[in-house]
């Protein structure tokens, strides 16, 4: 019996080891997560751009993009997260991060979550049938570290440059895709929308499901070698 629970006990402790380094691995400082909820209404669509994760940061920077042709951004309000690193945006105005972009920076660190901002998108009349996508580009992140120098995560790109050229190409390469959600359009009217897959959450999912197979199974093993050895030390006894 001490065999059975000592074999348990290691194959629990490797499978917890493979998934725990997969999981740190996946996880990283300085991060940030955003999410995307849309609402529809006839032929309009309500998209909330929602903070859920935040490990301090003084700088964010989202681009927004969205199909032009079939899409028209009309409106925009911002929520209370992040408002006192002064939000600065591009609706009334082009360039930068084309076509929509919102920049949030300060000489100060916050942890706050909660909602960015609500953009408000018209269907445009003779807008083609079919799916449209609406998503959310972390283009940078960064924090202040000592005597309030600018550290930033190299995963979402390098440090945008601001400038008055019109040519904005330069802007709009680097960065996470961090949310996207489709619209789908028939006759010119928003029908339903639908949530994209989500690799990450996939890859959790199958790394938990992975886990609890592998561990089944090690039981199983395990059981089987245990009786069978019970079997064979009866059988010497008789």
């Amino acid at each position: 019996m001490r065999r059975l629970l000592g074999l348990l006990l290691i194959c629990f402790v490797l499978v917890a080891t493979c998934c725990g380094t997969v999981v740190s691995a996946l996880a990283e400082t300085r991060d940030v997560k955003v999410d995307l909820d849309l609402t529809k209404e006839g032929g309009e669509v309500r998209a909330d751009v929602i903070l859920t994760e935040n490990d301090g940061i003084n700088e964010l920077y989202l681009r927004v993009e969205y199909d032009e042709d079939a899409l028209e951004l009309t409106a925009r309000e911002f929520g209370s997260a992040l408002t006192s690193l002064g939000p600065m945006d591009n609706f009334e105005e082009g360039g930068y991060e084309y076509p929509y972009r919102i920049l949030y920076a300060d000489n100060k660190n916050v942890d706050d979550t909660g909602r960015l901002i609500t953009l408000t998108f018209n269907v445009k009349d003779g807008a083609k049938d079919g799916e449209h996508s609406i998503k959310v580009v972390v283009r940078q992140v960064g924090h202040l570290e000592g005597d309030l120098e600018s550290v930033y995560n190299e995963k979402y790109g390098e440090p945008v440059t601001f400038s008055d050229a019109e040519d904005v190409s330069a802007t709009t390469t680097g960065g996470l895709t961090a949310a996207k959600k489709v619209v789908v359009i028939s006759n010119g009217a928003v029908d339903a929308i639908r949530d994209p897959e989500n690799g990450q959450a996939a890859l959790m999912i199958g790394l938990i499901v992975g886990g609890v197979v592998i561990f089944a199974g090690a039981i199983v093993i395990a059981y089987l070698i245990y009786r069978r050895k019970r079997t064979q030390k009866d059988n010497i006894g008789k």
